[in-house]
């Protein structure tokens, strides 16, 4: 309660500029003071660009802490922001999609990942298309903090729910308006859940949830790209990946979205969470007879 009171709601209301400004010294804490999960960060640059240098790995990890303590003040703003502000810092692209979807009665599953300013976006999604606007999240493990922060994150008319209650809260949404909601695709998976594939030519686990939920709900899904204009201004940038789900193979919509999320690493990569732990579990020995299970049950529940 203290730190949401004294240091939380306080610089929430700050100017941006200002947390700008004292985002220079966390900065310098991550980088100079902390080595911030160095070891980790420097591990996995070289799983995705084995072929950098130690001076490459060094540079990325650098403009990394430079992105990161951006994303803090910016995520400190966001829980106080306001709608005008807030609609001016993030912009979405072809909004005509969304229109035309929302006419059609189709749900969307809206897939995007820990990059740039997904925060931003979480805040603003209600107000950036017609449909009602729902995000799977986790549990703050501080209860107060858990209730504040994502009400803070719900007051525009975003609707948090979590993997203990998604199903009947996504019915409910969906017996009054299509809804669209949002994953962050790289989040850490089950390990007993995990859908396991080549990233960037690595073993790597992925939550398996968006590809359930867009066969179990039958919604359109579509690939959220968070890009950079310029420093605390950003354009969500819809690609439609599969308009009706019906008939694909288990896998297919995993490796479109995890295609996109290489593409957008390429393109900028001091924005992506080089410091999550993403390769911390080991590939099942019994790989083949997993993805086998997990098909035979994808194929039996969907009618494949």
């Amino acid at each position: 309660m203290l730190v949401y009171y004294l240091l939380i709601w306080p610089f929430s209301r700050l100017p941006l500029f200002i947390l700008y400004g004292l985002s220079y010294v966390v900065y310098f804490v991550l980088r100079s003071v902390l080595g911030y999960r160095k070891q980790v960060i420097n591990a996995n640059i070289k799983r995705v660009f084995p072929e950098f240098t130690d001076k490459q790995v060094k540079d990325l990890r650098h403009r990394n802490y430079r992105h990161l303590s951006y994303l803090v003040a910016e995520g400190i703003r966001n829980l106080g922001i306001g709608k005008k502000e807030l609609k001016r810092r993030m912009h979405l692209e072809n909004p005509e999609l969304f229109e035309r979807l929302y006419a059609e009665g189709k749900s969307v599953m809206l897939i995007s990942s820990h990059f740039e300013n997904w925060e931003f976006f979480i805040t603003a999604q209600s107000l950036l298309m017609p449909h009602q606007a729902m995000g799977i999240g986790k549990k703050i493990k501080k209860a107060y903090l858990n209730t504040k922060i994502n009400g803070l994150r719900e007051r525009f008319g975003m609707e948090v729910i979590h993997n203990r209650n998604y199903r009947e809260r996504i019915e409910a949404a969906m017996a009054q308006s299509p809804v669209a909601v949002l994953t962050l695709s790289d989040q850490s998976p089950a390990p007993d859940h995990a859908y396991w594939t080549k990233f960037f030519g690595v073993d790597t686990p992925f939550a398996y949830g968006p590809e359930f939920m867009a066969h179990l709900f039958d919604m359109t899904v579509v690939y959220l790209d968070i890009q950079l204009v310029k420093r605390g201004h950003y354009k969500a940038v819809p690609t439609l990946l599969f308009s009706d789900v019906k008939g694909l193979k288990h896998g297919e919509i995993m490796e479109a979205l995890i295609a996109k999320q290489e593409e957008q690493i390429c393109r900028r990569p001091e924005a992506w969470l080089w410091s999550h732990k993403r390769w911390k579990l080991n590939k099942p020995a019994d790989f083949a007879s997993l993805r086998a299970e997990q098909k035979a049950r994808f194929d039996s529940k969907f009618g494949r």
